[in-house]
């Protein structure tokens, strides 16, 4: 009788923990799924390396980016900026990121894209205080005194596409890529320029009509699609919006 027991005990055992495996595969099988599902494919760029504290900040400690805390380098004091250039690809990604918004963001952009990547910057950084970082570009805006851009710029004949990647500063363009629209504008004829940038509540403001306004200003008969924007707080919400988006302008 207890030998029978023991076997009965054994076979319910048995087919309990087989249950359960099956059931953990099918858990994981599908939490897999899911994540492949939500997430964005990787990229060359690394995300884990780009320093942006205010990603996650409550609207509130936020307070349209005033709460933005930047290390003084223009998020590259522990790197040098990023250059990704290839032979063979028809897209890059020009961006400026001050303070690691709109890198993470050009990171996604590359993710979904594949293209090359080249970070512009400046002869001297931005001060990791925002109130001067805005006293100081408003001056270099009022009297159109541009920063130098401290970057090789390649061959921008080898591109069909180029993102421009870019914060918004007192409702239009950051200082250091108008440097680059304004300088590389002919370079840019006949090519598609897609837009994405980061801000601090207020949109896209005239970025968009200025790039149009400077390409006209120098013959420069450019595509230009419609821009991507979101808050410089919430880019790690944005990824069902930033492919939605991706697959309207990259047609």
């Amino acid at each position: 009788m207890r030998k029978n027991l023991s076997l009965l005990f054994l076979i319910l055992m048995l087919t309990a923990c087989s249950i359960q495996t099956t059931n953990t595969s099918d858990n994981q099988q599908t939490a897999n799924t899911a994540s492949k599902d939500s997430s964005l494919p990787s990229g060359k760029m690394d995300p884990s390396q780009i320093v942006a504290p205010q990603i996650g900040l409550s609207d509130e400690e936020w307070n349209n980016s005033r709460g933005t805390v930047s290390d003084g380098q223009d998020t590259n004091s522990k790197q040098k900026p990023t250059r990704i250039l290839t032979s063979d690809a028809q897209s890059i990604i020009i961006y400026f990121s001050r303070s690691g918004s709109t890198e993470l963001l050009a990171s996604k952009v590359q993710a979904l894209s594949g293209a090359d990547v080249l970070e512009l910057a400046v002869d001297k950084t931005y001060s990791s205080d925002y109130g001067e970082t805005v006293e100081r570009a408003n001056s270099e805006r009022g009297v159109e005194n541009r920063p130098k851009l401290k970057v090789d710029i390649p061959d921008l004949s080898q591109y069909q596409t180029i993102y421009l990647g870019y914060p918004i500063w007192g409702m239009t363009l950051a200082e250091p890529m108008a440097s680059f629209v304004e300088t590389y504008a002919k370079k840019l004829d006949g090519k598609t320029i897609i837009p994405f940038s980061t801000n601090g509540g207020y949109g896209l403001g005239d970025s968009v009509d200025y790039i149009e306004e400077v390409l006209n200003e120098n013959d420069s008969r450019a595509d230009l699609k419609t821009a991507f924007a979101v808050e410089g707080n919430k880019v790690d919400q944005a990824d069902k919006d930033l492919k939605a988006w991706y697959q309207k302008v990259a047609k």
